[in-house]
């Protein structure tokens, strides 16, 4: 018997613990979804909104699965097995919830720098853009971000908890921290209105990560914390309307995602962090627009089984006719050479920049 494992856990046997966690993330989720219908940051948002299907499928299942199995089986696991270190681990005898909120503020001080590098770094942010490329930000939102971003953090994230404690011990720690980290997500995403006043100095909630999403310039480098929001008040980095003002006339966004337009299919989105094309040639191909709308209408069909008129579906859950995408689609390009704007919210207006002719903006960061 190893005693630092809680003697419930042990009893409750590894298969029925990770059943039990598997349960508690789609219970979650709905919750979630409950509370952004009843208490909405942004009024209006459909829980089918732009780019849904994609997050849900390919980035929550199909990709987190296909990664699962790389950093877990063939990096992680392989060279532990490699080295001969099954057994090894120097934390080993430490009080397991110890090892958890362990494990749980180092990561999250690793994720603070390598996030701000990100949007500091022009290679690197090719890898968070996708993040960013949601204007519909609801608690599904976190879940987009390029398999290159999930492949360092994740790998960095785990491997010490295997290396630093014994196969067994892992077994049961790992889930407990990917658990927190799913659960947090979904929270710090959510179009849920909280108003947790001073607690925003400590815990990362929706008030601060949605203004981290917002297309407005003065919080393009801001509130770079995913759980712990100390890391952004200690390193000057936060910001939230009634915490740190700035001068901000704003108590919420105007505009969400990128300053510029960005594909909207996960498989150009995976391209073109790689390699720049002109994604919007494809996707207004005929097959690219047929797999969106069958998609929409299989949707649509199913639920309309359980005696839901399609009528009331299509109007309450679907967004078809967003404006959100205008800017993306009828974009403005600078007179004076020829290259396409960049555009995002300064305090209350939506201005135009050209980086081939303004050679000081900050947005120069994002090429």
């Amino acid at each position: 018997m190893i005693l630092h494992i809680p003697t419930f856990l042990l009893e409750l046997g590894e298969k029925n613990y990770l059943s039990i966690l598997a349960v508690i993330i789609p219970s979650w989720a709905i919750l979630m979804i409950i509370l952004e219908r009843f208490f909405p940051y942004t009024k209006g948002l459909k829980l089918f909104r732009r780019g849904f299907w994609i997050d849900l499928v390919w980035y929550t299942f199909v990709q987190s699965k296909v990664l699962e199995v790389i950093i877990f089986t063939y990096i992680i696991l392989y060279l532990k097995a490699l080295l001969g270190l099954e057994y090894y681990g120097p934390l080993s005898n430490y009080n397991f919830w110890l090892l958890l909120v362990f494990f749980f503020v180092t990561h999250d001080f690793y994720i603070y720098w390598f996030h701000r590098l990100q949007h500091n770094n022009k290679y690197l942010w090719r890898t968070h853009e996708a993040h960013h490329s949601v204007r519909d930000v609801d608690w599904l939102a976190g879940s987009r971000s390029h398999p290159l971003e999930i492949l360092i953090n994740q790998t960095i994230e785990f491997a010490p908890i295997f290396f630093l404690v014994d196969s067994q011990t892992a077994a049961y720690l790992y889930p407990a921290k990917a658990l927190l980290d799913a659960l947090w997500g979904m929270w710090i995403h959510s179009n849920i209105d909280v108003h947790s006043g001073r607690l925003q100095y400590v815990f990362n909630g929706p008030e601060m990560h949605q203004w981290h999403h917002a297309n407005h310039h003065e919080v393009f480098y801001k509130n770079y914390s995913t759980k712990l929001a100390i890391w952004d008040w200690i390193f000057g980095t936060g910001f939230l309307p009634n915490l740190n003002p700035l001068n901000f006339n704003l108590s919420k966004p105007k505009m969400f995602g990128l300053p510029y337009a960005y594909p909207q299919g996960y498989w150009s989105q995976l391209c073109y962090a790689i390699i720049r094309f002109d994604f919007k040639h494809l996707e207004t191909k005929t097959v690219y627009k047929t797999i969106m709308d069958f998609r929409r209408n299989t949707t649509t069909k199913l639920l309309s089984i359980f005696g839901v008129k399609a009528q009331w579906i299509e109007s309450e859950f679907f967004d078809r006719h967003t404006t959100k995408y205008q800017l993306d689609e009828i974009q403005k390009t600078c007179s004076a050479c020829g290259v396409t704007q960049k555009y995002y919210y300064q305090d209350q207006a939506l201005v135009h920049v050209c980086e081939q002719c303004n050679k000081d903006s900050d947005l120069e960061k994002f090429n």
